[in-house]
């Protein structure tokens, strides 16, 4: 029961979200019709989901990039396969295991496979995203700079906010890959023998200080990062015009790290009703485009991306779920 309780409680958010929302803009007479005219406007509808497939595709580069830092290079097929495969996981959040688990378990059944590595690089993977996601909200935001007075209370103070979020957590990321220095690791060891001489530590905090040894790596991950969530954005700009609306570029774009980061939390299924709420209020506020369009917009854009969550979810079965099932346990090392 206590395992179940996580999943009843995403179920009843997500019930509960969704239910107020098309109550709200009444999902017959007002978010219907514009989820009808998706197939006049095809083209918006596959530019869409071209541009989600882009940034899954970059998202495999940068993974496989991360992994050669971790000299655990794994060939570009089986990266990619794998990575197609998580958003399966991504887009359900139901049970115990999602993306990054499933990422972790395939590769670790390959021969060799050394689960440090493995699991550092996930971890990066999510960092130098972090900072990729920071440098496109700023970037956007700035086109915008000259109107942040014109814009609602409400709206203002989501994008302030949001910009102290980002600034923190970029310092984060920066005070970490410091932090994981050979230099400043000795030092710390020094003055905390019994924590920082942990050998699993020390082991953990050597395989994250890639983020300075291949620091080449870590540039072309950051841009790739900009690039893969560039991309991801622009599907619900597609989106908006798929479902008849219209809206500018830079607002949509600056809108949605904020929207990606919310949707995130693991309180709904797949982001539902969170992802929609959250949409509705930024792309009205900052491009006055109606509710009913936005929540139509951010819908498509979601299904969007389980259109190749589904495909992912058809690759598992046809050999991910039996090549897991199947393999042996892995003797794990903790060695870099």
């Amino acid at each position: 029961m206590k395992k179940a309780l996580p999943i009843l409680l995403k179920l009843a958010v997500t019930t509960v979200l969704l239910g107020v929302i098309f109550r709200e803009h009444r999902f017959t007479e007002s978010i219907l019709p514009h989820l009808r005219v998706l197939g006049a406007n095809w083209m918006w509808t596959l530019a869409g989901l071209a541009s989600v497939g882009l940034s899954i595709w970059l998202s495999a580069l940068r993974w496989e990039v991360l992994l050669r830092g971790q000299q655990h290079a794994v060939p570009s097929g089986e990266v990619m396969r794998v990575t197609v495969v998580s958003n399966f996981f991504n887009i359900t959040s139901l049970g115990v295991i999602g993306g990054d688990a499933y990422r972790v378990l395939a590769l670790m059944k390959r021969p060799g496979a050394r689960r440090l590595p493995i699991v550092v690089s996930v971890m990066l993977d999510h960092l130098l995203g972090m900072v990729g996601l920071g440098i496109l909200f700023l970037a956007c935001r700035a086109a915008f700079h000259d109107r942040l007075a014109t814009l609602s209370t409400e709206v203002r103070t989501i994008l302030q906010g949001y910009e102290m979020f980002m600034g923190g957590a970029l310092v984060f990321v920066f005070l970490s890959a410091v932090s994981f220095t050979p230099h400043l690791y000795n030092w710390g060891e020094k003055q905390w023998p019994w924590m920082l001489g942990y050998a699993p530590l020390k082991n953990f905090a050597n395989a994250c200080d890639a983020l300075r040894r291949d620091w080449r790596g870590s540039l072309v991950s950051v841009l790739l990062s900009v690039l893969i969530f560039g991309f991801h954005f622009l599907s619900f700009y597609c989106a908006i015009f798929a479902v008849g609306g219209l809206a500018p570029l830079m607002e949509v774009m600056a809108a949605m790290p904020i929207v990606d980061t919310v949707a995130g939390l693991p309180i709904s299924v797949s982001g539902l009703g969170v992802r929609e709420k959250t949409f509705e209020t930024l792309i009205h506020g900052l491009t006055g485009l109606p509710g009913a369009t936005a929540i139509s917009a951010s819908l498509v854009g979601w299904l969007m991306g389980v259109v190749w969550g589904v495909f992912g979810g058809v690759l598992f079965l046809l050999g991910g779920a039996t090549s897991l099932a199947e393999a042996p346990t892995p003797e794990l090392r903790t060695e870099n």
